[in-house]
């Protein structure tokens, strides 16, 4: 069974990641650029851009990739691919590549370059738990295996001018 998750850009300094009832905190991008939904097409310092993405498992390059991913403590970390058509680690925004998009606790620098970063390894080692125990499910149509599905929508105030009439978003996920 795939799980259902759902992050919500709210352009506060923290944002909400759900998943089966369960509320975690969150961020996504550095700076003016962190959980701002306008920045889904600035190259790594941007949020991650809206859409539906896989919860995949994340390869590890190259013949030292696995070690060093142990040392790092990336091993642990899932990636995030956009469904948009080419089920991979990347996809365009306005003409802007963006990728490598993952879903990871918070690090030692405390950045997130587009990834959802979850702010507590705690709670992200209860995610992984609970993703890791759920049967084996598949992207549609491929042979590729998939924890479930984050939907990024985007929550603004309706009031803010710079959402009217054309700007960005809406009051609810996009």
């Amino acid at each position: 069974m795939m799980v259902n998750c759902t992050f919500i850009l709210n352009g506060m300094i923290f944002a909400t990641f759900t998943y089966d009832g369960v509320r975690c905190t969150a961020f996504s991008g550095n700076g003016s650029h962190r959980n701002n939904p306008t920045s889904g097409n600035v190259p790594n310092d941007g949020s991650i851009p809206t859409g539906r993405y896989y919860i995949v498992d994340r390869q590890s390059g190259g013949t030292l990739g696995p070690v060093l991913d142990w040392i790092a403590d990336r091993d642990i970390w899932f990636a995030l691919w956009r469904e948009d058509g080419a089920l991979d680690d990347q996809t365009f925004v306005d003409g802007v590549r963006r990728g490598e998009f993952r879903l990871h606790p918070k690090g030692p620098r405390g950045i997130s370059l587009g990834c959802i970063t979850l702010e507590y390894r705690s709670e992200f080692d209860t995610l992984r738990t609970y993703l890791l125990a759920q049967s084996v499910a598949y992207i549609p149509k491929t042979r590729t295996r998939t924890y479930g599905v984050v939907d990024v929508g985007i929550l603004v105030d309706t009031l803010d001018p710079r959402y009217r009439s054309g700007g960005v978003g809406d009051t609810a996920l996009a």
